[in-house]
C-alpha cells in the first residue's frame, strides 16, 4: 500500500497518523509519501516517521518532496491537511475581520475568515486533484483541509478524482452530549447529519429510547431547573447523579436546541460562524470568544512542535498511544475507515459526500455530512430522507453559496469574492462587506496568485 499525506508539515495532523499506522501490522512494508511547501516541516515529519518505522519494525519506504507530482504515482490514497499561508494567514482570516465588527472564534468555515481560506485553498485542492486524474487515477482523496464542505464540492464537481471529506466533529458532538447526560456512550446510539461544522443530531438513544427529553431535561437541570432529570434519573439505571460537562460553554447549541428541536454541534466555536447574527445575544465573554481557536493554535504549537524534534533526535521516548492522544483525533477515523474496508468490519463513520439523495431537502452534489457504513466494497451511505424544515433555512444558505465561492476562488474574481460574503450570513452592512474584502485582498495577495 502507497499513502501520500500532503500537507505533512501540519502539526496537528501528520504525527498522530504516523502513530496509527506505526502500531498496526496492516502498514508494515508500506510506502509513505510526504508532501509539504516547507522543507523544514517536512523533514522534521520525515524524520519522526523513520524513527516510528525503527522502533516498531514496520520497514516502511519513506518519500518526501515539496513536489507532489514526484511522489503522487501509484498512491493508493492520498490525504490532504494544508494550510496555505499557515497560521499567520489564519491570523490574518481572524483579525482583519474584527477590526471591521465581524467576530469569529475559529474563522475557518463561514464568514470572511471561511471565504478568504476557501479562496486560497480552493485552486490548490483541485490541482491536486486534477494531479491525481494523471498519477494515481484509482486513489481516493481524503481532505481534511478547511472549509471541507467547499473544498470537497470543488474538486468532485472540477475534477474527476472521488474526494471525501472527514471531519471528527459528529463524534464529538455525540461524546459532548452524553457527558452533559451522564451516561456512557456505549448505552447510547445517534444519529447526526447536516453540513460540516453545522451538523444536527436528528436521533439520540439510550438503551434503544428516545433521549432527547433527557437531554432537554439535563440542559435545564444545568440552568437550576433538575425536576426532570430527576424523574429521568429513576427511569435510567446508571446516569450519573448530576451532568458531567458544564454547558455554560455551549450556550447557543442549547438555544438553538430548545428553539429549533435539534441539538447543533460541533460546539458554540463552529456553529456560531453560521448564526453570527446570535453571537452577541448568547456569548457572555466575546473577548474571549473572538478568535479563541487561533489563540489556542499559537500557544499549543511550539509545544508540539518541540515534542517532535525530540522524538527526530531519540531523546523522547515514542510512546505512541499518548503521542496520538495528546497530538490530535482527526487521524482516527481514517484509520477506522481503512481498517473496516481492509478487514470487512461493515462499521459506520461520518463522512462529507455530495449529496446524491441522501438528504432529500437540501440540493444535491453539496457534500453533506452524513453516516456512511464501510466494509469491503467501500463507503455505504445511510439516507437520511428530510431533515426537520426548522434547521434547513440556514443549511441551504450556505450551500447555495458555495459555487460563488468556487468562481471566485478559480477566476481570481474580487466582484464573485464580494457577491459570497454579501449572501453570507455575516452580511449585515454592504459597506463593511466590501471593506473587509478588500483589506484581506491586500493583506493577503502573496497567497491569492489568482487575484493577481
Amino acid at each position: 500500500m502507497k499513502i501520500v499525506i500532503i500537507g505533512a508539515g501540519s502539526i496537528a495532523f501528520t504525527p498522530s497518523l504516523i502513530s496509527g499506522f506505526a502500531t498496526d501490522k496492516r502498514y508494515r512494508g508500506a510506502t509513505i509519501g510526504f508532501v509539504d511547501v516547507n522543507a523544514e516541516s517536512l523533514d522534521l515529519v520525515a524524520g519522526v516517521a523513520r524513527r516510528a518505522s525503527e522502533e516498531f519494525g514496520m520497514d516502511w519506504t519513506l518519500e518526501a518532496s515539496i513536489d507532489r507530482r514526484g511522489v503522487l504515482p501509484g498512491a493508493d490514497l492520498v490525504t490532504a491537511a494544508i494550510g496555505v499561508g499557515g497560521v499567520d494567514a489564519w491570523e490574518l482570516d481572524v483579525d482583519i475581520p474584527a477590526r471591521h465588527g465581524f467576530i469569529q472564534p475559529v474563522g475557518d468555515t463561514a464568514g470572511p475568515g471561511g471565504l478568504f481560506r476557501a479562496l486560497r485553498h480552493i485552486p490548490v485542492l483541485v490541482a491536486i486533484g486534477k494531479d491525481m486524474e494523471q498519477l494515481c487515477p484509482n486513489a481516493t482523496f481524503y481532505n481534511f483541509t478547511n472549509p471541507l464542505t467547499v473544498l470537497t464540492q470543488a474538486v468532485n464537481s472540477l475534477t474527476r478524482t472521488r474526494c471525501v471529506g472527514l471531519c471528527v466533529g459528529p463524534d464529538l458532538t455525540w461524546n459532548h452530549v452524553c457527558r452533559v447526560v451522564g451516561v456512557e456512550k456505549t448505552r447510547t446510539s445517534a444519529v447526526l447529519g447536516g453540513l460540516n461544522h453545522v451538523h444536527w443530531l436528528l436521533d439520540f438513544r439510550i438503551d434503544g429510547k428516545d433521549a432527547r427529553p433527557v437531554l432537554a431535561a439535563a440542559l435545564d437541570e444545568m440552568e437550576g431547573d433538575g425536576a426532570r432529570m430527576a424523574a429521568f434519573r429513576a427511569q435510567y439505571d446508571g446516569l450519573a447523579t448530576r451532568p458531567q460537562e458544564p454547558q455554560a460553554g455551549q450556550p447557543l447549541c442549547a438555544g438553538l436546541f430548545r428553539k429549533l428541536g435539534a441539538y447543533p454541534g460541533p460546539g458554540d466555536g463552529h456553529v456560531a460562524e453560521f448564526f453570527p447574527q446570535l453571537i452577541r445575544s448568547t456569548v457572555n465573554d466575546l473577548e474571549r470568544f473572538q478568535g479563541e481557536a487561533i489563540r489556542h493554535v499559537r500557544e499549543s504549537y511550539p509545544r508540539l512542535t518541540r515534542k517532535m524534534q525530540a522524538l527526530v533526535d531519540a531523546s523522547s521516548a515514542f510512546d505512541t498511544e499518548a503521542f496520538a492522544r495528546e497530538m490530535a483525533w482527526e487521524h482516527t477515523q481514517l484509520l477506522g475507515i481503512l481498517a473496516a474496508q481492509q478487514d470487512n468490519l461493515n462499521h459506520t463513520y461520518y463522512v462529507n459526500i455530495p449529496n446524491r439523495g441522501h438528504i432529500h431537502n437540501l440540493p444535491d452534489d453539496v457534500p453533506v455530512e452524513i453516516p456512511a457504513r464501510v466494509d469491503a466494497a467501500g463507503l455505504h451511505p445511510y439516507a437520511l430522507g428530510d431533515l426537520p424544515q426548522s434547521i434547513v433555512p440556514a443549511l441551504a444558505q450556505r450551500a447555495a453559496v458555495l459555487d460563488i465561492i468556487i468562481e471566485a476562488a478559480m477566476e481570481g474574481s474580487r466582484r464573485k469574492a464580494i457577491q459570497a460574503l454579501c449572501n453570507d450570513a455575516y452580511c449585515t452592512d454592504l459597506g463593511a462587506v466590501e471593506r473587509c474584502v478588500d483589506a484581506l485582498l491586500q493583506a493577503e495577495a502573496d497567497y491569492l496568485p489568482n487575484f493577481r
